[in-house]
This record gives C-alpha cells, structure tokens and sequence, in this order.
C-alpha cells in the first residue's frame, strides 16, 4: 500500500514527464564581448600602473569577468637569465628559483579603484596575502592545478621546502629563458559580486607592486642577486550592450528611484608585529568599525613577510602557539582555551573550526584540500573562527554590531629571532550606492 509519509506533503511530477516548460528566452542583452585595455601610463619598475577598465562608455562592465594580465621573467640584476640545472640531473643542493605561489596576485601590492574620479576602493599593503587566503582556504587541489594556474597558483603539500611540488612547477614555468604570462580577477569587492557596473562611468584602476624579494623564493643562490621584471600589464573587460529599450527603462528607473545598491562581501587584510622573544602577543585591535562574518588568522616569519629570497611569504607555521582568542563586544571566542600543543599532536580543534568556517567539514562537494598533516607542519596552520551564524550564506546580511575586534596570542616557547607578523583576514558585509548622477557611496568605512 502506498502512502504519504505525512499528510502535508504536497503532489509533485518530475520534470521528465512535465512537457508543457520550455526554457525562458533571453532577450535583454544584443552583445557580449572582451575588449583588450592597454595600460595607460608608461610602465615603470616600481609602478605604480594605470588601466582606464571603461571610459563613459555606453556599454556595461561585467566586473567579474575583467582580468589583469601580466607578463614578468626572472633575471640577475644585469638582466641576465640564470640557468637553472634540469630536476633529474642528480645534482646535490641544486640551485632553485621561481615565482611565489600565485603570483599574478601576489604581484600587487596594494590597489586603488576610482570611479568617477572618486576613490571608492582600495587596500592595505597585504592584498598578496588576502588572494592567497581565498584561493588556498576556498578550493581544492583540482581547482588549484587547473584553472588556478592561470594566476601561477600551484597546490603545494609542503610550503617552504625546496622538493615541494608545487614550488617544483614554478620552477619549471622560469626554467627557459623567456617571458611568463599570467591573469586574475583581482579581489575587489566590487568585482566579486555578479551584477554589472552601470554604463556612463569612467573607472580607473592603479596598481602598485611588490618588490622582487617578495616575490622570488629560491634555494642554493649562492652570490646571484635575481630580479622580477614585469614587461607588460593590460586589462581584459567583459562589456555588454543592452537592447535600447531596456537601457532606457533602466535609466528612467534609476531616475525615478533615485539610487541603485550593490551588495558586497568585502575582504579586509590586517597585520601585526610580533616581538623576538615574547610569550604573548597581548590583545592587538585588528577592526574598529564592526563586527566581520568571520576571521582567519595565521603567522609568518618577519623575515618572509618583508620579503626574502629563500622564503615564502606564505608559509604560515604555528611557531609553538599555545592559545588564540578573538575578543569582540565583550566575549572571547572559543569560549575555553585551546591549550594547544602542535609537537604532541594537540591541534585538531582548531583545525576542525577551520573547515567549519569554510563550509568544507561533513561535505563531499567542497574541498581545501588541506589535510591534518599540512595544518600541522607543513606551513597551512591558518585559524578560522565564525563570528556570525550565517557566515558562510552570502545571500543574507548579518545585523551590524559596532565593535573593536582584537585578537590575542599565547605561545608556549619564546617567539623566534627577528619577530613574527600575524596576518589577520576579515570578512564584512557592505553595500555600495549608485545615483542617477553616477555618484558612488558606501555608507559603512571598515
């Protein structure tokens, strides 16, 4: 006998029998193309670049799809290629050099987005380290080695180390002596989110980079002294021309409404110092403005931070932590210590909150491909904490709460020579204002 399992189940036929739906037709947009943007300055070593992305156009930007390339090579400081020996030559200690891992990000430093001639987006001097965060924390190994390496990402399972195979392929990318030639969508706010920039807008991108010691990790150089020489940076936009009519409509109902809003997750990048030869790093003030969705936290070495050829800015080690709170509007999360012991295998808890926090625990669809072994020693120790029940649902917004957040730092062994820098990820929800006139605002400054 067939049933119901409770009466307020409702009656449903598949699709497969539903013959009366035909897909809806798309009539809006007439064209769609990539328009090639040349850089608009003279390219200099130390930047900063100019790239005019639209221009009063009539067309509109489609921010998610304009990408950056640039095109670098790696030399000695006299422009000279240095010749790399082959991987299977059996050579002991064998000089080594490549670019650090994603580095078409990893090239900027800090940016700076007008439109209109207004200012309306830019950053710290860490963007490096906010791609990276989003790139290594989001995706798994798949992604990383395929689609990814178009922005030289290339998943490492051991940061730092000479014979990682990540390190190996961007090796292999500079090994003849030629030009690299490598893309992104660079992490603006407003160029992660899917609705198209209002036409009539004048926006202008500057770039400024990082230094070759940032950007170089290398083994066994000896006396070389390499250089990273960017020799062309372009734009590629997505642009679309709409059907006049509803162009117009769009226009009339922008003037009747007075204003159009863009909804933002906007990702903010904060860094510390950390003193040689500290127990603790008491509570540092990392946000003023409001409480983020949630946080990531992770510690380099000074030196790799300031940038030295044979280290990797990114390889974030727990340097003997023993505890981490974040403290906001009176509270301390976790509620009880870790008492952490990295060197006796004591670590999982945070390493679980890491993947809660990212939405790829108790999944089979998402995936870091970060494994235990890797939090623990192998340079991806990175703390996650949510500070918001819907943290990971970026289709709601989470009521603002107007606080300082601090994070502090226990360490069961003296911190190392030369200090430590903590690099803090936090992420907001924001809103962009457009008028008619095509005057932008954004209410809340973080």
């Amino acid at each position: 006998m067939l049933s119901r399992i409770d009466p307020k189940s409702q009656d449903f036929i598949t699709e497969d029998l539903d013959f009366s739906i035909l897909p809806a037709t798309q009539c809006g947009i007439i064209n769609s193309r990539y328009t090639y943007i040349p850089l608009k300055n003279q390219l200099s070593e130390n930047g900063p670049w100019e790239l005019n992305l639209t221009n009063n156009s009539r067309s509109y930007l489609n921010p998610k799809k304009t990408y950056i390339v640039f095109t670098f090579q790696i030399t000695d400081k006299d422009g000279n290629h240095v010749q790399m020996e082959p991987l299977t030559s059996g050579i002991q200690n064998p000089l080594l050099y490549g670019p650090i891992n994603n580095i078409a990000h990893s090239i900027i430093q800090n940016y700076a987005l007008h439109i209109n001639g207004q200012m309306i987006f830019h950053n710290s001097t860490n963007y490096a380290y906010q791609a990276y965060m989003e790139s290594v924390l989001m995706y798994g190994e798949e992604i990383k080695n395929s689609t990814l390496t178009a922005a030289g990402f290339y998943h490492d399972p051991k940061i730092g180390q000479a014979d990682s195979p990540g390190f190996l392929k961007r090796c292999d990318t500079v090994f003849n002596n030629g030009t690299v030639q490598v893309a992104c969508n660079i992490s603006i706010d407003l160029m992660k989110q899917s609705k198209v920039l209002m036409n009539g807008c004048n926006v202008k991108l500057i770039l400024y980079p990082n230094k070759s010691e940032f950007l170089i990790e290398g083994y066994n150089l000896g006396a070389h002294e390499l250089k990273f020489k960017v020799v062309d940076v372009h734009a590629i936009v997505n642009e679309f021309d709409l059907a006049e009519g509803l162009s117009n409509e769009m226009e009339a109902s922008l003037l009747e409404h007075k204003m159009i809003q863009y909804p933002l997750i906007s990702g903010q990048v904060r860094s510390f110092y950390i003193e040689a030869n500290r127990m603790d790093a008491p509570a540092n003030t990392v946000f003023t403005s409001k409480l983020p969705r949630r946080i990531f936290v992770g510690l380099v070495s000074a030196e790799s931070y300031n940038g030295s050829y044979n280290t990797s800015p990114f390889d974030f080690k727990h340097f003997d932590l023993s505890d981490i709170h974040i403290d906001f509007c009176g509270q301390s999360v976790p509620a009880r210590p870790f008492n952490l012991d990295f060197e006796n295998g004591k670590f999982i808890e945070p390493y679980i909150q890491l993947q809660e926090s990212l939405g790829h625990a108790r999944t089979n669809f998402t995936s870091n491909s970060i494994s235990t072994d890797m939090f623990r020693n192998h340079g991806y120790t990175i703390f996650g904490f949510e500070l918001s029940p819907i943290a990971q649902d970026h289709n709601l917004f989470e009521l603002v709460q107007q606080t300082n957040v601090a994070v502090r730092l226990k360490f069961s062994k003296k911190t190392p020579e030369g200090g430590l820098y903590a690099i803090i990820y936090g992420e907001f929800d924001n809103v962009m204002n457009m008028s008619w006139d095509r005057q932008v605002t954004i209410p809340t400054v973080i």
